[in-house]
């Protein structure tokens, strides 16, 4: 039989084990997030993605200690881009910064947005995020957090001037996939290559010109060779920044709340990195020679219906009833 001298040894064993381990017990591990992005580390769109990790991060640390783990994984060198949509719906990864033009076999609707005449947070309240959450839950398993980019158009690039659309017939213009419909509309012959080989083939007279966002041509080396600037653009390449469906519910909501929050955050920050970064390009790209062209005001509205109505016409065939709701949902009202 105990005394009461082991007894109280005993009890006083207990709370001992009980204050070294129940603690840990009653700990949840913190819920990791494990972060992509369709660009490399080095580029501007990802640098976003890597501030609204940090400022996310340093929140959940101030306001809930050990709780939420945010980890930045790579880019493509991780994740083929094109693949990023794939694993986010399956799970393999947790959240990513991508573009709708990554995912049209998932989601083609979500290409529409390069037609946006709205800055996000006026999609927010027009309704258009809510909807491109709705669509997003239903058809990539992901929560839409937002659209922390661009802000900036597509613009053609030529070695030759032009003073109207029709001026384009027969030119060969490199262009991406989504900008494929539209330069045939035109009269154009698009050429698909990668950025990095088109200073070469501008050199050799493969291409006329090249369709390409202005504050990315520095990188391929393609001022020198790029003699005019077209306006108006056309498309903005826009971005989704997108949770996974399951990771999103096991948040508590105070979590939710923190990350749709910085998310909204760092999207008023890129759009007005975006906004000074372009207006430097433009300001260098007048004093290394580049001539701008600006079409006369009808050839301007001309030019950017034909870009409209091809996208339109190719989005609306695979996805007809979203693409329909969702252009009149980004069209401001006259």
């Amino acid at each position: 039989m105990l005394n009461s001298k082991s007894v109280k040894k005993i009890l006083l064993m207990a709370v001992g084990a009980l204050f070294l381990f129940g603690a840990s017990w009653g700990l949840a591990a913190p819920q990791t997030i494990n972060c992509v992005s369709a660009w490399p580390k080095t580029a501007f769109e990802t640098s976003n993605l890597l501030l609204f990790i940090e400022k996310v991060q340093k929140e959940a640390d101030q306001k809930y200690p050990g709780e939420l783990k945010m980890v930045f994984k790579g880019g493509p060198d991780v994740i083929h881009t094109n693949e990023q949509v794939e694993a986010l719906r399956t799970g393999l990864i947790d959240l990513v910064l991508s573009a709708p033009s990554y995912y049209v076999s998932i989601m083609p609707e979500g290409d529409l947005m390069s037609l946006t005449e709205m800055k996000p947070w006026e999609e927010k309240a027009a309704g258009v995020f809510d909807y491109l959450n709705e669509l997003h839950v239903k058809k990539v398993n992901a929560h839409y957090l937002g659209r922390p980019g661009t802000g900036v158009i597509f613009q053609l690039f030529l070695n030759k001037p032009i003073k109207t659309v029709a001026d384009l017939n027969g030119m060969k213009v490199r262009v991406s996939p989504t900008n494929v419909p539209f330069m045939k509309a035109v009269g154009a012959s698009p050429v698909q290559m990668p950025p990095s080989d088109v200073y070469t083939a501008m050199e050799r007279g493969v291409v006329d010109g090249y369709i390409l966002p202005a504050h990315t041509i520095r990188d391929f080396g393609l001022v020198k060779p790029s003699k005019y600037l077209v306006f108006p653009g056309a498309y903005q390449p826009c971005h989704s920044l997108l949770v996974n469906q399951n990771v999103w519910t096991k948040l508590p909501k105070h979590l939710q709340e923190l990350l749709s929050k910085q998310a909204d955050e760092m999207t008023r920050v890129a759009f007005g990195n975006i906004e000074k970064k372009i207006s430097e390009e433009y300001a260098s790209f007048k004093k290394e020679g580049m001539t701008f062209i600006e079409l006369p005001p009808a050839e301007a509205e001309k030019y950017k219906k034909i870009a409209r109505d091809a996208m339109y016409e190719v989005v609306s065939k695979k996805a007809p009833a979203e693409s329909e709701k969702l252009l009149k949902m980004i069209t401001k009202k006259k």
